[in-house]
């Protein structure tokens, strides 16, 4: 990794200098999708998987799963079962009307380095197709 920024100061002779900082970072975990974007017609049922696994170096559990109150979209959370290393959310949305729907999902986990993350939730509602006669 490396970042550069502009560092403004108070000293007259420097008032400003860029400032690079690199560095190896480890990722703590794996998210797949990162965001969730379902798409459907009116009085579908849609539904997805999001996969979470800790990395191997940064094992952690996720204690709880909060959502903002959208009633359109409902989320579970399922443990790693037997050898399994991946947590996974059951997303599912649904609507009777056009419009799009959002939600947050956010997991808290026991991890020192990743005590919380968020997970987004869009979902899009089209108008339901007449079948011709």
């Amino acid at each position: 990794m490396k970042k550069t920024t502009l560092v403004r100061t108070d000293d007259p002779e420097k008032p400003k200098f860029t400032l690079t900082v690199t560095g190896e970072v480890d990722r703590v975990v794996t998210i797949k999708p990162k965001s969730v974007y379902l798409q459907g017609s009116q009085g579908d049922t849609l539904e997805t998987t999001v996969d979470i696994t800790p990395s191997q170096k940064y094992q952690f559990a996720i204690l709880g799963l909060e959502q903002r109150v959208n009633k359109n979209i409902k989320a579970s959370l399922v443990a790693p079962q037997g050898s399994e290393k991946s947590w996974q959310i059951k997303v599912k949305a649904e609507s009777e009307n056009t419009g799009q729907v959002y939600d947050l999902l956010t997991l808290k986990t026991d991890s020192k380095y990743l005590p919380s993350f968020s997970i987004r939730v869009y979902a899009k509602f089209s108008a339901k197709k007449e079948s011709g006669s």
